[in-house]
């Protein structure tokens, strides 16, 4: 008898503990439901400075304006997201609420290069997708102008539009790649796409020009110019040779007249 008292008391505790604890989050639910988005709070997951905590909440602004006042369970997130992906500097987004504040975080498009051609400027990011220069993110990227095989138009955004140009961004984003493992990336200040294709080095120090040519066989070419540097330059008189051809494999060929 005692027993089954002792069991018939722990189910009506248990009944009534499983009572107030539907009733605690029918509550809680209730007051989420009434709750209303008072703050938004922006967070940067990178140091890179294209898009300010302004310009973001310019965009929601424009394109998601409601959302301020608005009960926090009928915000669409997934719209917000959206908005802001669209954004050619932001590469993802995430949102979410907690009590009456919206929380957006954001990662930005970090680029590998910077490309200049007659008409304009733009950024290339390691994925190929191309974006318009905006800002300042106070970092330096490897500089690309001349004849580029790219004919996006101003403002465009995402991957090269031809296949011509998607196999040379490839290339040039391995090449790249390269530079920086290698360290030439720093030595180097710039390149030039020249009418035939071939890319021209020009370095941080120093009046050379090196004539790479198409963008492969990186560390041969690297190889050869470093060759240059050690054994050729030293010794001849400072700035003697004005360029330097290493893109056939096994020559370096010297000019003291720039091409």
């Amino acid at each position: 008898m005692k027993k089954a008292l002792k069991y018939l008391l722990f189910a009506l505790a248990l009944a009534l503990f499983l009572c107030v604890t539907a009733l605690v989050l029918s509550q809680a639910r209730e007051r989420r439901r009434l709750m209303t988005c008072k703050n938004v709070e922006i967070i940067f997951k990178d140091t890179l400075n294209f898009v300010s905590e302004d310009d973001v909440r310019g965009y929601l602004k424009r394109d998601c304006p409601v959302f301020i006042g608005q009960r926090v369970d009928s915000i669409r997130l997934y719209e917000i997201e959206n908005a802001l992906d669209s954004r050619s500097a932001i590469l993802s987004t995430q949102a979410w609420t907690s009590d009456s504040t919206l929380h957006i975080s954001i990662v930005q498009r970090e680029p590998v290069a910077r490309m200049e051609t007659a008409d304009h400027a733009f950024y290339i990011d390691d994925r190929g997708y191309i974006f318009p220069v905006q800002g300042d993110c106070g970092k330096t990227f490897p500089l690309i102008q001349g004849k580029l095989p790219l004919h996006e138009p101003v403002g465009y955004k995402g991957l090269p539009s031809t296949e011509e140009g998607r196999q040379w961004v490839e290339k040039m984003l391995d090449l790249i790649s390269y530079m920086k493992k290698s360290k030439w990336a720093v030595r180097i200040a710039k390149m030039t796409v020249q009418e035939d294709g071939d890319i021209v080095m020009i370095p941080v120090e120093g009046r050379e020009h090196f004539i790479f040519g198409r963008p492969e066989n990186a560390p041969e070419k690297f190889a050869r110019m470093q060759e240059y540097l050690k054994r050729i330059k030293p010794s001849v008189e400072d700035d003697y040779y004005a360029t330097v051809n290493i893109k056939y494999k096994g020559q370096i060929i010297c000019r003291n007249k720039f091409i």
